[in-house]
């Protein structure tokens, strides 16, 4: 059985798969294990239900334009800056429900979406993610969570469940030196992108997984006119925010197996060269007027302005005709509280280190030792 190479994308065996080459499994991935298993088990006639009357729909639909790809490292802002074109309504996406519920969204959604909603309002559920945030359902979600709660056999997170495993399932490369798996992606994700075309009656999707960072020529391969927007971060400030989203959700909430600090650390250092460097080789196949690079912190400090300016060199329709939606949520977006963190000198020193050639290329400076907002 080769690891880099599933034969059958199956959930229950896809997942056996990952479970034999993952790795050691800690005391409290034992118990994840079986929650994992008691829902795929779940979903399994909800997922036939859906295939026997939807497959058949979403493949015949046509995806008339290309979509708009965010692209950027976790916690670069590529969330807020999806939830910001997506206040365009001519815009599509997949939605957190869809990603919770991608099984059964087509046939329940409708109905469960408002039910649930009401309830996560009423428990006050917050998103792990982002701290203060309860989750709402209908905001965007990403292409690689949806494929991951399908148990897909190609998603990237399958390196956040087992982070031992994350060089070969985190980074992609290893997996599409295969011809088989490179093909493999590419039908999958034109399932997803075709399923979210129909669910959102045929609208053009802007859409925002960080993996895809790394797969610009497979995407450009499916979609040659394809827009980019590319996001980046203070990297000081962003190693916290990264380390902060392992700690408090990936590892306390998804990951099966136990990581030490200095693994997490070196994940976090490996994963963000291994992703910044394989974009700077790849962005060059992107055409002429298809990509913009833009900064977090200029879209904080004026959003309305960069947004005019990312439809203005993307050549997208009509940026006044959305201008009002967007001023409206801009206004929500306010309402968001970011984590604290203590720099700490040793860190900084090891972040400037390692992180040296995007510190230098994207003009950041080591930030005072103090506690910041981020």
């Amino acid at each position: 059985m080769n690891s880099q190479l599933p034969l059958i994308n199956f959930p229950l065996i896809e997942f056996t798969r990952r479970i034999c080459w993952g790795g050691k499994i800690s005391l409290k991935g034992l118990f994840l294990l079986t929650v994992y298993y008691l829902q795929m088990i779940a979903a399994l006639p909800f997922m036939l239900l859906q295939f026997l009357f939807y497959s058949k729909r979403i493949k015949k639909t046509i995806v008339s334009k290309d979509p708009v790809f965010i692209l950027g490292h976790y916690r670069s802002g590529t969330t807020y800056l999806q939830k910001l074109m997506a206040s365009d309504l001519r815009f599509g996406y997949l939605t957190n429900y869809d990603a919770l519920f991608p099984n059964s969204a087509l046939l329940f959604g409708k109905k469960m979406q408002p039910i649930l909603q009401r309830l996560i309002n009423l428990l006050k559920v917050k998103n792990p993610f982002f701290h203060d945030v309860i989750v709402q359902l209908a905001e965007p979600a990403e292409e690689d969570d949806y494929l991951m709660n399908k148990a897909s056999a190609y998603t990237a997170y399958w390196g956040l469940v087992f982070p031992k495993r994350w060089r070969e399932w985190l980074n992609s490369t290893p997996q599409c030196l295969s011809e088989t798996f490179r093909n493999g992606w590419k039908r999958d994700y034109l399932k997803t992108i075709q399923y979210a075309t129909f669910k959102n009656n045929g609208k053009q999707l802007v859409m925002k997984s960080p993996p895809n960072t790394e797969r610009i020529l497979l995407l450009l391969q499916m979609f040659p006119q394809a827009k980019f927007i590319f996001i980046y971060r203070n990297p000081f400030h962003m190693f916290y925010s990264i380390r902060n989203m392992w700690k408090g959700a990936i590892l306390k909430f998804y990951s099966v197996q136990h990581v030490s600090e200095r693994m997490l650390n070196e994940i976090i250092f490996g994963h963000f060269e291994y992703l910044m460097d394989k974009y700077e080789t790849d962005k060059k196949l992107i055409p002429p007027g298809n990509l913009i690079e833009i900064s977090y912190e200029e879209l904080k400090e004026d959003a309305f302005g960069v947004m005019q300016k990312i439809y203005s060199r993307l050549n997208l329709p009509d940026f006044e005709s959305t201008a009002d939606r967007l001023k409206l949520q801009l206004e929500k977006e306010k309402g968001y509280q970011s984590f604290h963190y203590q720099l700490c000198d040793n860190t900084l020193n090891e972040i400037a280190k390692r992180w040296e050639k995007y510190i230098l290329k994207w003009n950041y400076s080591v930030p005072d030792r103090e506690t910041v907002k981020i």
